[in-house]
């Protein structure tokens, strides 16, 4: 489960990935229990491509300086994930290794860097 994770300078981010750590951590919980997996997995997947292209049209929309590898970073998550829903959701022991030992780590180090980054330029230009 995910306890905390950082706060970014741009509120709507904020919000976003508080959703997102909700919906993650159902997720967990569905993966411990074996249970509704692939209904749950379907929801955080969905948000996390909303999450994702949120971030990327405000990119885009204010010409964000490092949109290229950001977009790049969210778009190798996402076929990630698609990969593992395609052909690894009745595999409980991956599910588990892969969360906790790759997802969870890689969405902190995003948070603490590429996150922070983009929201500092949005939080400096003023958007709301």
């Amino acid at each position: 489960m995910v306890e905390q994770i950082s706060k970014v300078a741009y509120e709507p981010m904020n919000e976003i990935h508080n959703n997102e750590v909700k919906l993650l951590n159902e997720l967990l919980e569905a993966i411990e229990k074996n249970e509704n997996i692939e209904e749950k997995f379907q929801i955080f997947l969905d948000d996390v491509r909303k999450h994702f292209n949120f971030e990327q049209d405000l990119m885009e929309k204010y010409n964000f300086f490092a949109k290229v590898p950001h977009k790049m970073e969210h778009d190798r998550i996402v076929a990630e994930l698609e990969e593992i829903q395609n052909q690894k959701l009745n595999d409980i022991e991956f599910l588990k290794e892969y969360f906790e030992q790759h997802f969870i780590p890689w969405l902190d180090n995003h948070i603490n860097t590429m996150d922070t980054v983009t929201a500092g330029y949005f939080d400096m230009i003023g958007i709301k």
